[in-house]
């Protein structure tokens, strides 16, 4: 499915092209707009265009205009289904199958022959959904005054250094930007197609210029006007904080600028549901000329939790989706006869992972933790077979580890340590130093308190599975305790590195050499070890510890793989770092996910009858949901 896409010559990679304005093309427009355009409040469509839009070939027929396609989302702390819906449009995207990247918001793209260098040829006549133009100015605004400004950006994003060295981006013309990297950076381009991609192009300069000293001498007598301690607290409260691409405030101010193919008409969180309405200035058209997006609007209805989504749909209040349904998608096709499903291609690699706070503030708990017996013990201690039955048929017992599909597949990461076996869990822990116990059973640390921690999640169902994990556990005298976390709460407490353990999903199944955050400490999600990956982030941070010698030879890997533009050497690299991983054993998990599906209305047209499902392919985005449409009945 997934393959790195590593660029050894300077080969342009172009978009097709239809013929521009320039060559007198006609071009369609949504009757919506019809109105707007003969009573000059809108220009006409041709002149809304950029010259060279883009084409999206339909997944089976040219759609017709009009409708409101329904979602489910949470009330709380969901903003990954704006990113894996309405806001994904990065310079490079995805193909729909996950087989490479393709040009997007640039026109074409190339690199020289060491891969350091990747220039981008914009679009001429491209617009920002106000009208104003879209053009290298504002990729450059990001690079010069957001990237590099240290009032907004104290980190350079993992994703943009190479060499430890930070992307230079230098504009050539109006519509063509040179990213420079200090060494050979094979994976930029497959970097720059996940969800975190769409940020060099995220930011308008015309809009955002106001809010800024450098361009507005009155930018933070201004912000104290409006209540703000600083203009920097202004630009953070209005666009959010730079980098986070998950930071809601990004999602609550749909007066900034979009390069979106729908535009948030309000709040999230106020407004139930949520509408996003079609962008008048959106740059993709079909095979024909009319211009994307095909359907009007796109209604965000607030749920509570996934039950409550399932009911949603059982009523017909969705669409099509499989966020948050995807589970129940038998029961409710057989409530829902003018429903169908498609197949979700699972990439991640576990239903369940488990880890344990290595860096953990106190030195008692943190010194068990890091003792690789004790996590053995704790692998041992529960019955993976009783548990798949139990909650996920058709899964099988599985580690944090990549898929067997994936061409990085590490056998001895996804079997080790995964038999059901009390007593051997028991010799595990006397390893580590548990050998007596309380007047009620419990294990005792060698200070002679009890074993006692919190493993926290979010969602039902994943805290069912928690559950029945952690009720092995404790009948072997470990006093743990599952927790529930609201999504708000888990997330700050993991920012604060002030928690016990995680139980989550597990990225990393196919796409272990992007996301590789459970076998290395990697990134600010590297849950296992926050104080070693805030140590390979910046080394300079108030929560960086230095990581053991094994640690920081698997990061100096993980450097070397993304410097390297070699794929076979990419994989060689992975697979080194993947030795260390089984070895350390950091991270375990429950069962392998089966692939699933999502629900789609009979009469929803263009969706894929198979979608890869993953958070760096930010499913179904990739598929361009503005070639979905809804048919006349």
């Amino acid at each position: 499915m997934f393959q790195t896409c590593t660029l050894f010559k300077a080969v342009v990679i172009a978009s097709a092209i239809f013929a521009s304005n320039a060559y007198g093309a006609e071009f369609g427009q949504a009757p919506i707009f019809d109105s707007d355009v003969n009573s000059h409040q809108l220009p006409p469509v041709e002149d809304r265009l950029p010259r060279t839009p883009m084409i999206v070939s339909p997944v089976d027929n040219l759609g017709n205009y009009g409708g409101t396609w329904h979602m489910a989302q949470m009330a709380e702390r969901d903003y990954a289904l704006f990113i894996r819906t309405i806001g994904y449009e990065p310079l490079l995207r995805w193909t729909p199958q996950w087989t490479g990247t393709v040009p997007n918001v640039a026109l074409s793209f190339q690199t020289n022959g060491t891969a350091t260098d990747f220039t981008f040829r914009l679009r001429p006549g491209m617009r920002w959904s106000d009208g104003e133009p879209f053009s290298a100015d504002d990729i450059l605004f990001w690079y010069q005054d957001i990237l590099n400004n240290p009032d907004l950006t104290t980190t350079v994003p993992d994703w943009l250094t190479c060499a430890n060295q930070p992307v230079e981006v230098e504009k050539v013309d109006d519509y063509t930007v040179i990213f420079h990297f200090a060494a050979p950076y094979g994976l930029f381009s497959t970097f720059l197609a996940q969800p975190e991609g769409v940020e060099p192009v995220s930011y308008p300069a015309h809009y955002l210029k106001k809010f800024l000293p450098k361009y507005n001498p009155a930018a933070q007598t201004d912000a104290k006007k409006l209540g703000y301690a600083s203009w920097q607290d202004r630009f953070v409260a209005v666009f959010g904080q730079p980098g986070t691409i998950d930071d809601p405030t990004r999602w609550q101010h749909p007066e900034v600028p979009t390069l979106n193919a729908w535009i948030l008409t309000g709040v999230y969180g106020k407004q139930d549901p949520l509408i996003a309405k079609r962008n008048p200035y959106y740059w993709k058209i079909d095979p024909t000329g009319r211009q994307l997006p095909y359907i009007d609007k796109v209604s965000f209805k607030l749920v509570a939790d996934k039950p409550e989504a399932v009911k949603l749909a059982m009523d017909g209040g969705i669409d099509m989706q499989e966020r948050h349904i995807s589970s129940s998608t038998d029961e409710i096709l057989a409530r829902r006869k003018d429903m169908s499903s498609f197949t979700l291609i699972e990439s991640d690699m576990n239903k369940l992972t488990l880890s344990l706070n290595l860096n953990h503030r106190d030195p008692v708990l943190r010194s068990l933790f890091q003792d690789k017996n004790f996590r053995i013990g704790l692998s041992h201690a529960f019955d993976r077979d009783a548990i798949i039955d139990q909650f996920i048929p058709n899964a099988l017992p599985h580690q944090a580890a990549p898929r067997p599909e994936s061409p990085l597949f590490h056998s001895v990461l996804a079997r080790q340590f995964i038999t059901y076996d009390p007593d051997l869990a028991l010799d595990y822990f006397a390893r580590a130093g548990l050998t007596s116990r309380d007047s009620q059973g419990f294990l005792q640390l060698p200070n002679g308190k009890r074993v006692t921690f919190n493993i926290d999640t979010v969602g039902t169902s994943r805290f069912q599975m928690l559950e029945a994990v952690t009720a092995y556990w404790r009948k072997l005298g470990i006093n743990v305790t599952a927790r529930d976390v609201a999504r708000d709460q888990f997330y700050e407490q993991r920012r604060d590195d002030d928690f016990d353990a995680t139980a989550w999903g597990g990225d990393g199944g196919l796409d272990a050499m992007l996301i590789p955050i459970n076998y290395l400490p990697i990134s600010k999600d590297s849950w296992f070890a926050p104080s070693w990956a805030a140590w390979y982030l910046d080394r300079d941070s108030e929560s960086a510890t230095v990581p053991p010698r094994m640690v920081q030879t698997q990061l100096a890997l993980y450097d070397k793989l993304k410097s390297t533009a070699e794929s076979a050497e990419q994989n060689d690299l992975m697979r080194a770092i993947l030795d260390i991983s089984a070895d350390q054993f950091y991270v375990m998990g429950v069962a392998l996910p089966p692939n699933r599906k999502g629900i789609v209305a009979k009469n929803f047209k263009n969706v894929p009858k198979v979608i890869p499902a993953a958070w760096s392919f930010a499913t179904p985005a990739p598929t361009n949901p503005a070639q979905y449409y809804i048919e006349d009945k």
